[in-house]
């Protein structure tokens, strides 16, 4: 039986699972690995990395945009630490990811060694697979065994590689073939069928609330709601499963969400749960009305919200035959009400995007943006206010794609998001929107996409603040604190990288700059001051709420003694919002 390098085994397991990519660092306890990569650089390339953070983020981007497992690598020690935050971001919003971590050599483990860390206990909350290798282990099949339990469990597959057990070599067969087939969904039985569409014939005020898990189920999703008349929200990473132009598409749930939504969940007698597993229940209704879950992950269901009767099967067959199980309703009375107040709300978002004070505001910029991106393009979002203004201001159809940090919300995301997106489809526009707090913590990395000429497309909204933080201290009653830091030259650096920079201030500029924006051939950036006072004020402004508002007001005065009314949200638009 012949004999090849055991790092090679890595990398055949890889190639077998149709993996072209890797993200990362290189390094002394992975360049074994690295070794292997440069072996097989017309079939894998590698993506050289600022931060392993970004490796790992960018990893996770790519896997959401393409239900293709990211598969990021780093050293041991700082290496493996910093990938953290993308492992989590990958565990949390549920797609496969593969690690490759390096290790102190097997001889040296236990001994406190130059950066030996624990890594399988390091790893043990994030990883659904998580292994260090010894010399009895057959490399390759267990990195298939890795990327295999990766996709079944939608999750981080951790492999940690002391770097002396791939620099020998293996006897190998040569049957590199692995079975690449993914688990079947479950299908829900015909009794939960009928009960199902017997409460929906009886329901006179349902709402549905669809999430991620509908995303293969964009037509069964349209053509159910149409039947049925049902008022939609989605919530935040399902944005673009239905058009955003659709007339039932009544908004986002929540703190950034619409007054529309808001409304309809509180008034509803039957919830529809499609995808979601959402976690702020004090959204959902206050009674404890009947509710259909639709999921293909038991675990979920009855999770956030008593399920009357829970479908266990997967979006689009599910609904497909909900549809045609339940009466069609020609004109429903509580619908009707709902798309009074969506056209209220959306008369408001209209004044917002029209808006040409100065400094500029965030609103006016994503409506520019809104006139040069098409149905194709993939937007990447940050975690603060850049959130608050694409989720409410972007205009998506079904073909955009729309990714974001949704339940880890790390900041910094948006600009690993771009580059993967990039990657995966380069004939498409990628555009990034992101604070300039969160841009600040990745911004090293707008360098990859220089070297690897990657165009995205990014704007950072700079307000010299961390402009949500702030508006959370004030919700919460308490003082502004701890959220301001220096302005920098944005365009200025990313001309520095090699790039293309803008600086726009005058509101008068943003047809101009935004055009020639769109123009570039090149990784390009925006810095746009915005007004820091633009306040993303929930769609419903609660009574607690109000309160908070009233309280931080008042500590303000007595205890800063200073309230500069710019501070202080439009009362229009607070009126508006809370009444």
């Amino acid at each position: 039986m012949p004999k090849i390098k055991t790092n090679f085994e890595v990398i055949q397991a890889l190639k077998a699972w149709d993996i072209d990519h890797v993200y990362g660092i290189p390094g002394d306890s992975i360049d074994a690995v690295v070794d292997g990569l440069k072996a097989a650089e017309d079939e894998i390339e590698f993506y050289h990395v600022r931060h392993e953070e970004v490796a790992s983020l960018t990893a996770a981007s790519y896997t959401k945009l393409t239900g293709k497992i990211g598969v990021a690598l780093a050293i041991g020690g700082p290496g493996a630490v910093h990938l953290l935050n993308g492992m989590y971001d990958a565990k949390m919003d549920n797609v496969p990811q593969l690690i490759l971590a390096g290790q102190a050599d097997s001889d040296v483990l236990g001994t406190k060694g130059f950066q030996e860390i624990n890594l399988p206990r390091l790893f043990e909350d994030v990883a659904v697979y998580n292994k260090q290798i010894t010399e009895d282990d057959n490399v390759f099949d267990t990195v298939n065994e890795a990327i295999r339990t990766a996709y079944t469990k939608k999750g981080v597959a951790v492999l940690t590689l002391p770097n002396d057990l791939l620099t020998g070599r293996t006897k190998t067969d040569g049957d590199c073939t692995v079975d690449t087939s993914r688990p079947e969904l479950p299908v829900v039985d015909d009794a939960s069928v009928q009960a199902a569409g017997t409460l929906l014939n009886k329901s006179e005020k349902p709402v549905m609330l669809i999430g991620l898990g509908t995303a293969g189920a964009k037509d069964e999703v349209r053509e159910f709601i149409e039947k049925v008349k049902i008022p939609t929200i989605f919530t935040l990473p399902a944005k673009g499963i239905l058009p955003d132009s659709h007339p039932y598409n009544i908004g986002n749930l929540g703190k950034i969400g619409t007054k529309q939504a808001f409304n309809a969940m509180k008034n509803a007698d039957l919830l529809i749960l499609a995808g979601t597993n959402y976690p702020y229940v004090d959204y959902l209704p206050d009674k404890d009305i009947p509710c259909i879950q639709i999921d293909v992950d038991q675990s979920v269901m009855s999770h956030r919200f008593n399920v009357d009767v829970p479908l266990l099967g997967g979006a689009a067959d599910t609904l497909k035959r909900l549809k045609n199980s339940v009466d069609e309703v020609s004109q429903r009375e509580f619908l009707d009400d709902v798309l009074k107040q969506k056209k209220t709300w959306d008369k408001w978002m209209q004044e917002d995007m029209e808006n040409e004070g100065s400094p500029i505001r965030p609103e006016r910029l994503i409506a520019e943006i809104n006139r040069h991106t098409n149905d194709e393009t993939i937007f990447s979002i940050d975690v603060g206010t850049s959130t608050v203004w694409s989720t409410r201001y972007l205009n998506l159809a079904t073909s955009n794609r729309f990714i974001i940090s949704s339940w880890l919300g790390t900041m910094g995301c948006a600009l690993p998001g771009a580059l993967a997106a990039k990657i995966a489809h380069p004939e498409k526009q990628a555009v990034a929107i992101s604070g300039d707090g969160a841009f600040q913590m990745v911004m090293q990395d707008f360098l990859t996409a220089v070297q690897y000429d990657l165009p995205i497309l990014i704007f950072v909204l700079n307000n010299q603040e961390l402009s949500f933080i702030k508006y959370e201290q004030q919700a919460a009653g308490e003082l502004e604190y701890a959220i301001e830091f220096s302005d920098m030259n944005y365009a200025a650096f990313a001309e520095a990288c090699g790039g293309v920079g803008y600086t726009l201030t005058d509101p008068e500029d943003i047809g101009t700059i935004v055009t020639k924006a769109f123009e570039q051939k090149k990784p390009t950036l925006v810095n746009v001051y915005v007004d820091p006072n633009a306040a993303p004020l929930p769609g419903k402004i609660t009574k607690d709420e109000a309160k908070n508002f009233a309280k931080w007001a008042y500590r303000s005065m007595k205890e800063d003694k200073k309230l500069d009314p710019e501070d202080i949200p439009s009362i229009k638009t607070s009126l508006r919002r809370f009444l």
